[in-house]
């Protein structure tokens, strides 16, 4: 990918985010959208990229870790680029999210 594609996905996320700041309607339709596209597809690439927009549109990580009772650090390492966050957090984060898990065997 070039770096003309890459900016131009990084503009999306920036101004998509803003919207959805504007409206905690719509935010809260996205969180649920992508939690529950993570139990549609076990993607969790998709999930995170979701994430970075919803920790934009909520204005700072702080708060978003705030309100799943996470350490900040935590959730700067699953935005990170090699991300493999801890089964904690991402459930913290996912369930803040929206999101039902659920497991068989």
């Amino acid at each position: 990918m070039n770096m003309e594609k890459i900016l131009a996905l990084e503009d999306f996320d920036t101004t998509f985010a803003k919207k959805l700041a504007t409206n905690p309607k719509h935010l809260k339709r996205y969180e649920k959208f992508i939690a529950n596209e993570f139990n549609k597809s076990g993607d969790i690439a998709v999930f995170l990229e979701g994430l970075k927009v919803v920790a934009k549109a909520k204005g700072n990580i702080k708060g978003l870790a705030k309100e799943a009772k996470v350490t900040r650090k935590s959730i700067y390492n699953m935005l990170s680029k090699d991300s493999n966050p801890g089964i904690r957090s991402f459930l913290a984060i996912f369930n803040l999210l929206g999101g039902k898990l659920t497991a068989s065997f």
